[in-house]
């Protein structure tokens, strides 16, 4: 494996760290307010729904990575943080009013996107070699696995012994220490390079998901999102149903999300003689038996264990994604295009979310839609390869 320099070590620390002190934010967050808003309604369907509205945002992303590629990218990355910081104190002041918790967290989500395509996919091109960017992207996406782990930790114990206001204050601090540490990186230059408008960015970004490579990769991870986006969410809500104490499903969850860290960060020493196409098709299928085993629900033992074996699949899967996307996309327009890419991935974590709340609400089996979504992502992407390997047959040909 190619070693980074330490041209470009100290920035890649300082990137990481940051990204690690945002994330560990996010998913304290992701517990607190779900809890909370559990313990003020007692329905788990309203618990879903208004942590899965953070993820709405992503439906500006466009307009999010139009902003990105025309501002210096370090202060964008650092604001992100600063921006979310101010609206979890807002909801710590008002976590008994649903309704201003969900705006404040539906407002918060757009740093989010911003934090989230600065961090991953322009920050490190920008930073990083070519030849060195996957391991780069693991050393970045493993530590983002383990800042998870750290946030249910640091949520669960606090929310239990301190309360959830409590709790959201020091969510506050940890995405204003994240800002301060982005603060510290070097000025990256503005992504694009000549004038250009809001529409022609539009027209830009969209423009790439008709590239074959960049369709069906979207149309397929977006539909895996959406089978398993909410499962965090929704495991916090059916182990509390259960009688799991706060504590308790945050270190249940954690060892998922350990499994996960672990996973992203072997993930460039993992079938290495394969394509990143085969890699991702290859994740993407233990996944979906994961979800197949969470969803029989014999056991909390096997829920747990089912959601450890899928973090695993995903976090080295997120790896082969990027990568794969890193490889394709120019480091100019990353911003632009990304960020179309995120509408449509991340944007199905939280309409994931939604699909959970309304079968819990339509008396359904919770896990039919998602189990169903798992399979139709598996046909989309062997669809693919196989469009794929036919093309290469025909390019070896000539």
């Amino acid at each position: 494996m190619t070693e980074i320099p330490g041209s470009e070590t100290a920035a890649l620390r300082k990137l990481i760290a940051s990204s690690v002190v945002s994330k560990a934010a996010d998913y304290g967050l992701a517990l607190v307010a779900p809890l909370a808003v559990l313990d003020t309604t007692g329905s788990p369907a309203t618990a879903i729904l208004v942590i899965s509205l953070r993820g709405v945002a992503y439906v500006a992303s466009p307009f999010i990575g139009s902003l990105i590629d025309r501002f210096e990218r370090r202060l964008v990355f650092a604001l992100s943080q600063l921006m979310q910081a101010a609206c979890v104190a807002v909801v710590a002041i008002a976590l008994d009013s649903d309704y201003v918790v969900a705006l404040m967290l539906l407002i918060s989500g757009l740093g989010g996107v911003a934090s989230s395509i600065t961090g991953q996919f322009v920050l490190i091109p920008e930073l990083v070699a070519a030849e060195r960017r996957g391991h780069a992207v693991a050393r970045l996406t493993s530590a983002i696995e383990f800042a998870k782990v750290g946030g249910f930790l640091i949520g669960g114990v606090t929310v239990g012994a301190f309360g959830a206001v409590n709790s959201s204050l020091l969510i506050v601090a940890l995405y204003a220490v994240a800002g301060g540490i982005a603060l510290t990186l070097a000025r990256v230059r503005v992504g694009s390079t000549a004038p250009t408008s809001l529409r022609q960015d539009l027209v830009l970004g969209f423009s790439w998901l008709a590239k074959p490579d960049i369709g069906w990769l979207v149309a397929s991870m977006s539909v895996a999102n959406l089978a398993v986006g909410g499962l965090g969410t929704v495991l916090v809500t059916v182990l509390a149903e259960h009688g799991s104490s706060p504590t308790v499903i945050s270190v249940s969850l954690a060892i998922g999300l350990l499994a996960g860290a672990v996973g992203a960060r072997v993930a460039p020493r993992v079938m290495t003689a394969q394509s990143l196409e085969m890699k991702i098709l290859v994740y993407q299928a233990v996944a979906a038996l994961a979800l197949i085993a969470i969803a029989t629900e014999i056991s909390n033992a096997v829920l747990i264990s089912g959601f450890a074996v899928m973090s695993v699949a995903l976090g080295m899967s997120n790896v082969a994604s990027i990568s794969f996307r890193q490889d394709v996309i120019p480091v100019a327009v990353a911003g632009r295009v990304n960020s179309v890419i995120r509408m449509f991935i991340a944007g199905a974590i939280p309409l994931s979310g939604f699909l959970y709340a309304g079968a819990e609400t339509a008396h359904l089996w919770l896990w039919l839609p998602a189990v169903v979504l798992a399979g139709f992502s598996l046909f989309i992407w062997i669809t693919y390869m196989v469009k794929f390997e036919r093309r290469r047959g025909k390019a070896y040909a000539k």
